[in-house]
Protein backbone atom coordinates (compact mmCIF):
# COMPACT_ATOMS: atom_id res chain seq x y z
CA UNK A 1 0.00 0.00 0.00
CA UNK A 2 1.42 3.36 -1.08
CA UNK A 3 0.91 6.67 0.69
CA UNK A 4 0.42 9.86 -1.34
CA UNK A 5 4.15 10.68 -1.32
CA UNK A 6 5.11 7.24 -2.56
CA UNK A 7 2.43 7.40 -5.25
CA UNK A 8 3.80 10.75 -6.41
CA UNK A 9 7.32 9.29 -6.57
CA UNK A 10 5.98 6.38 -8.65
CA UNK A 11 4.25 8.86 -10.96
CA UNK A 12 7.41 10.90 -11.52
CA UNK A 13 9.38 7.73 -12.29
CA UNK A 14 6.89 7.02 -15.10
CA UNK A 15 7.57 10.29 -16.94
CA UNK A 16 9.07 9.95 -20.40
CA UNK A 17 12.38 11.67 -21.09
CA UNK A 18 10.55 14.32 -23.14
CA UNK A 19 8.12 14.94 -20.26
CA UNK A 20 11.05 15.32 -17.85
CA UNK A 21 12.55 17.97 -20.14
CA UNK A 22 9.44 19.94 -21.19
CA UNK A 23 6.43 19.30 -18.93
CA UNK A 24 4.62 20.45 -15.85
CA UNK A 25 2.97 17.74 -13.75
CA UNK A 26 -0.03 18.62 -11.59
CA UNK A 27 -1.68 16.31 -9.05
CA UNK A 28 -5.01 16.54 -7.30
CA UNK A 29 -4.39 17.68 -3.74
CA UNK A 30 -6.59 14.89 -2.37
CA UNK A 31 -6.55 11.19 -3.14
CA UNK A 32 -9.49 10.18 -5.36
CA UNK A 33 -11.58 7.43 -3.77
CA UNK A 34 -12.52 4.18 -5.45
CA UNK A 35 -15.64 4.66 -7.58
CA UNK A 36 -15.08 8.35 -8.18
CA UNK A 37 -15.90 9.52 -11.71
CA UNK A 38 -13.65 12.36 -12.83
CA UNK A 39 -14.95 14.53 -15.66
CA UNK A 40 -12.49 16.66 -17.60
CA UNK A 41 -12.93 18.31 -21.01
CA UNK A 42 -13.55 15.45 -23.46
CA UNK A 43 -12.24 12.94 -20.90
CA UNK A 44 -14.00 10.88 -18.23
CA UNK A 45 -12.03 8.64 -15.88
CA UNK A 46 -13.52 6.04 -13.55
CA UNK A 47 -11.25 5.55 -10.54
CA UNK A 48 -10.98 1.76 -9.95
CA UNK A 49 -9.40 2.03 -6.48
CA UNK A 50 -8.07 4.84 -4.27
CA UNK A 51 -5.58 6.70 -6.46
CA UNK A 52 -3.42 9.72 -6.98
CA UNK A 53 -4.64 11.59 -10.06
CA UNK A 54 -2.22 13.57 -12.22
CA UNK A 55 -2.37 15.83 -15.25
CA UNK A 56 0.81 16.07 -17.35
CA UNK A 57 0.99 19.20 -19.48
CA UNK A 58 3.41 18.27 -22.26
CA UNK A 59 3.48 21.74 -23.80
CA UNK A 60 2.80 24.30 -21.06
CA UNK A 61 3.59 27.31 -23.26
CA UNK A 62 0.95 26.35 -25.85
CA UNK A 63 -2.62 27.58 -25.97
CA UNK A 64 -5.61 25.61 -24.72
CA UNK A 65 -5.64 22.39 -26.80
CA UNK A 66 -2.39 20.40 -27.09
CA UNK A 67 -0.80 17.06 -26.20
CA UNK A 68 -1.22 16.10 -22.56
CA UNK A 69 -2.22 13.09 -20.50
CA UNK A 70 -3.97 12.07 -17.32
CA UNK A 71 -2.47 9.42 -15.05
CA UNK A 72 -3.78 7.40 -12.11
CA UNK A 73 -1.47 5.74 -9.58
CA UNK A 74 -3.45 3.20 -7.57
CA UNK A 75 -2.45 3.19 -3.90
CA UNK A 76 -3.20 -0.50 -3.29
CA UNK A 77 -0.96 -1.80 -6.09
CA UNK A 78 1.16 1.06 -7.42
CA UNK A 79 -0.32 0.31 -10.85
CA UNK A 80 -0.40 3.28 -13.22
CA UNK A 81 -2.97 3.95 -15.94
CA UNK A 82 -2.60 6.70 -18.52
CA UNK A 83 -5.00 8.48 -20.92
CA UNK A 84 -3.89 10.64 -23.81
CA UNK A 85 -5.80 13.94 -23.93
CA UNK A 86 -5.90 17.36 -25.60
CA UNK A 87 -7.34 19.61 -22.89
CA UNK A 88 -6.39 20.58 -19.32
CA UNK A 89 -8.60 20.09 -16.28
CA UNK A 90 -8.48 23.71 -15.15
CA UNK A 91 -11.80 25.47 -14.89
CA UNK A 92 -13.71 22.31 -13.90
CA UNK A 93 -15.24 21.80 -10.46
CA UNK A 94 -12.02 20.13 -9.32
CA UNK A 95 -9.86 22.90 -10.80
CA UNK A 96 -9.01 24.52 -7.47
CA UNK A 97 -7.65 21.26 -6.04
CA UNK A 98 -4.57 20.83 -8.28
CA UNK A 99 -0.99 21.45 -7.16
CA UNK A 100 2.32 21.41 -9.02
CA UNK A 101 4.25 18.16 -8.48
CA UNK A 102 7.00 18.73 -11.05
CA UNK A 103 8.18 21.45 -13.39
CA UNK A 104 10.90 20.89 -15.98
CA UNK A 105 13.73 23.39 -15.74
CA UNK A 106 13.02 24.51 -19.32
CA UNK A 107 9.46 25.58 -18.47
CA UNK A 108 9.22 29.30 -17.76
CA UNK A 109 7.52 30.31 -14.53
CA UNK A 110 4.81 32.23 -16.42
CA UNK A 111 3.66 28.97 -18.09
CA UNK A 112 2.77 27.28 -14.78
CA UNK A 113 -0.92 27.55 -13.93
CA UNK A 114 -1.22 28.86 -10.38
CA UNK A 115 -4.32 31.00 -10.12
CA UNK A 116 -6.61 27.99 -9.78
CA UNK A 117 -4.21 25.79 -7.85
CA UNK A 118 -3.30 25.21 -4.26
CA UNK A 119 0.38 25.57 -3.42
Amino acid sequence: MLDAGQAQSELLEQLTETERQKSVVYVLANISAQGTVLSFPQQTINVPSDALVAYIDRDPTANWGHACRYVLVELNTGRTSSWEARYPPFGNAVGSEWRVAYRAAAVPEWAVVRSKLTT
